[in-house]
């Protein structure tokens, strides 16, 4: 399974304003897709913060480490940050709904770290706590997080990589879609 053209040159190389958002039916489209992200991202010296659900943070430490990258040194060294979304969610959710400032407070001393652990002085980050918000049905807190991290990515110049299950004939709300530069859609991966 192989992410197609163009998508796979929008996830390898992002602009540091890119805003993507992947749609995805099967776990092994959402893996294939984030590899190209982070791996390109690890190989080029930039730090790469993930942040997902447990299940598919096994699969990536397995995918990245079969394409060659030394996880637990990459970790060590604070290249390669995977985080639990549920637990980074509940550092700033309110009452149902991220809080700016303490959402400002977690991205801004995330990146920082990440950067500082960066080769190459460049950030990616990928996040799947929007997804978790959506499926709980929280939408409206899924959209304002999205605008919170369009901010996060003009104060901090990286991109950002989302990613939401779209299977059983469930489809991504429009406002949640526009919320994005960038759409690879579940067809994108072979």
């Amino acid at each position: 399974m192989r992410i197609q053209e163009p998508w796979n040159d929008w996830l390898a190389e992002p602009l540091s304003h890119d805003h993507l958002v992947h749609h995805y039916a099967e776990e092994i489209s959402l893996v294939e897709a984030l590899s190209i992200y982070a791996g390109v991202g690890l190989g080029k010296g930039e730090a790469v913060v993930l942040v997902m659900a447990r299940d598919h943070a096994l699969a990536m430490r397995e995918r990245l480490y079969a394409d060659g990258f030394e996880t637990s040194d990459l970790e060590r060294w604070g290249q390669l940050r995977i985080l639990d979304a549920a637990d980074l969610l509940g550092e700033f959710m309110v009452d149902g709904l991220p809080d700016a400032a303490r959402f400002a407070e977690v991205c801004d001393s995330l990146i920082a770290t990440a950067r500082g652990a960066s080769r190459a002085g460049r950030v990616r980050v990928y996040g799947e706590m929007v997804n978790l918000l959506w499926r709980q049905g929280n939408e409206d807190a899924a959209l304002a997080l999205e605008r919170l991290w369009n901010d996060a990515i003009r104060k901090h110049r990286m991109p950002l990589l989302c990613a939401y299950r779209t299977d059983a004939g469930r489809v991504l709300p429009d406002d949640l879609t526009r919320a994005h530069t960038h759409v690879v859609p579940a067809g994108a991966c072979e």
